[in-house]
């Protein structure tokens, strides 16, 4: 069982009276690793409705218990009462506090040593399904998507590792597709312009929505973690996986096909790291994205070779589709 990282105490630390005893107000997220019980009184175990958390969902922090902390008080939608003592040692860890409407660090925040997804798109299919992006509004043959996979995201693993150290009211934002309103985001100038290339999600703010989901949880900073993710897209790119799709424009490729070009380029096996994701276009399924699982320790410049082998395997996703070229079909 992991241990639940400690969430930072909220500016109040007085004291309030409850069901179940002393209570010290706090304001964060809670992710729970395993379904475990939800009390409504922590001294007698009562749980009306056989209440319990969810595997993986993320609940509204209220109160911990005591200074070192055995229980949280998180908020389940829909339970009566809604209030509930879940174990401390139920989570994966707490999602930072809103302080006076700053961060308040956590121990035990995130390092670049752990296991990845690197989601890289085929933009072309991705825009026949969402021509209104205006990345896709704006595609032309002579961009640099057209022909070459693009970044969508890095992801640390497991899925329920996000939004790390981030306040709720972000977290909100992200969630409801206001990325726009999100916090810009401190690069270099090179990593900022490299990124407007290779990311066209960034005409959308996509760069600022992985940076809060995603990058939060991968290290210190927005410039490591685009420097790590463009280093990993320029070794697809210049690999036979994008010559592979360059050649079948227009025309079908099977996903066998596609870990092969993956085992050609990056060692056997390596393929067997790659997932297939597609979508529904008329009469046609199209490649719209690979998820690549990646393990180690990411740091810039290292072999994609070397992540792919150290990484678990994954599920093999859609059968394959057509590499789809610019413009609606």
């Amino acid at each position: 069982m992991k241990i639940l990282t400690q969430i930072a105490m909220a500016t109040s630390t007085s004291l309030m009276a409850a069901q179940a005893g002393a209570q010290i107000p706090l304001d964060g997220y809670f992710i729970a690793e395993d379904v475990c019980p939800a009390y409504q009184s922590l001294r007698k175990e009562t749980n009306p409705g056989s209440v319990y958390v969810e595997q993986g969902r993320a609940y509204h922090v209220v109160a911990k218990n005591k200074d070192e902390a055995t229980h949280f008080l998180v908020r389940i939608e829909g339970a009566d009462p809604e209030q509930r003592w879940v174990p401390v040692a139920c989570g994966i860890r707490t999602v930072v506090v809103e302080d006076d409407g700053r961060f308040t660090p956590i121990s035990g925040s995130a390092t670049g040593k752990s296991d990845y997804v690197l989601a890289v798109s085929w933009q072309p299919g991705f825009c026949e399904t969402r021509p209104d992006k205006l990345e896709c509004q704006t595609q032309t043959s002579m961009r640099i998507d057209a022909e070459n996979f693009s970044l969508h995201g890095l992801w640390p693993q497991p899925r329920s590792n996000v939004y790390c150290d981030v306040p709720r009211g972000y977290r909100r934002l992200a969630e409801q597709g206001h990325w726009d309103e999100l916090p810009s985001l401190e690069l270099s100038e090179d990593t900022a312009r490299t990124l407007g290339h290779i990311m066209p999600g960034v005409a959308s703010h996509l760069d600022r929505y992985e940076w809060v989901k995603h990058g939060t949880c991968f290290g210190p900073d927005a410039e490591a973690y685009y420097r790590e993710s463009i280093n990993l897209l320029a070794q697809v790119n210049l690999s036979g996986v994008r010559d592979l799709f360059v050649r079948n424009l227009g025309d079908y490729v099977g996903g066998d096909e596609v870990r092969r070009a993956f085992d050609s380029a990056f060692g056997p096996g390596a393929g067997d790291r790659v997932s297939l994701v597609c979508a529904e276009d008329g009469g046609r399924t199209l490649i719209t994205e690979l998820r690549v699982n990646l393990a180690g320790d990411l740091e810039f410049g290292m072999p994609l070779r070397d992540l792919l082998k150290a990484a678990p395997k994954a599920k093999p996703g859609c059968d394959g589709g057509v590499v789809d070229v610019v413009g609606l079909q």
